[in-house]
């Protein structure tokens, strides 16, 4: 009785552990909700869109041009990949930017660093404000290596997920190891605008407040005539610092009442 019970036993682990098995096989490989660059259908339901669908360069272009750099950026694995500062200045592709224009949205990526990291996503872009070459102006979700900083002196409102140069992530901000994606979030519902990193608020500004025009007065875009006044703009990943890569670059617009 006793051999009978301990192979029924047996029988009863080796189906828990195909069952088990399948199951991952399932929900890492077959489920397309799990899978980088795609919307599951309570996504789609709620009005989110794909910024960049995984494979090509279509919906971007460089900024202050008609096309996509043929330099500096690659896809890779269903990465969108910054090479940076891994290209001599004459190779770099320089920062990118959505061919639409958005007002009121909330997006949603992913983004892997490097060592001394300096990278950003910024939003309100207008082509009308010039930078140095293959670079744009706007708001700033910032990109960086907190651990290994990439400026000469210290800036403590230039960490990642701050707004930067105006308003500091706060210190219990986590990112995760070097290698690791690490998850952006940035909402803006008409003059409100929250920046969240892996799932931590990090900055929420009324944009035209007394405070932000404070804050404005205080950084290096003080004496740029119309930054940060835009309503609306183009999104855009940035080229400096070393490889940075991106991907599930999701969007939905916040619609007015």
């Amino acid at each position: 009785m006793s051999k009978i019970r301990n192979k029924l036993v047996l029988i009863g682990v080796i189906i828990g552990v195909v069952y088990f098995s399948i199951s991952c096989l399932s929900i890492n490989g077959n489920n397309s909700t799990n899978q980088a660059n795609t919307l599951t259908k309570k996504e789609i339901k709620e009005g989110w869109t794909l910024l960049w669908d995984g494979k090509t360069f279509e919906g971007w272009r460089g900024i202050y041009k008609k096309d996509f750099p043929s330099n500096g950026w690659i896809i890779e694995d269903g990465q969108l990949i910054c090479l940076g500062n891994e290209m001599p200045d004459s190779f770099k592709g320089g920062d990118i930017i959505t061919d639409k224009k958005y007002e009121s949205f909330e997006l949603r990526c992913e983004f892997k660093i490097q060592e001394k990291a300096n990278s950003g996503i910024k939003y309100f872009v207008n082509e009308s404000l010039k930078a140095a070459p293959g670079h744009g102006l706007g708001l700033e979700f910032a990109i960086l290596d907190n651990n290994n900083w990439p400026y000469e002196e210290l800036d403590f409102n230039r960490t990642c997920g701050s707004l930067y140069d105006l308003i500091r992530a706060p210190d219990n901000t986590k990112t995760r190891p070097i290698g690791e994606w690490n998850e952006a979030r940035i909402i803006v519902d008409g003059n409100h605008i929250e920046h969240w990193l892996n799932r931590t608020k990090t900055v929420e500004i009324e944009k035209g407040s007394k405070k932000y025009y404070q804050l404005l007065a205080k950084s290096k875009y003080a004496n740029i005539k119309n930054w940060g006044e835009f309503n609306e703009g183009n999104i855009l990943l940035q080229d400096e610092g070393p490889r940075t890569a991106f991907r599930n670059i999701k969007l939905r617009v916040i619609k007015k009442d």
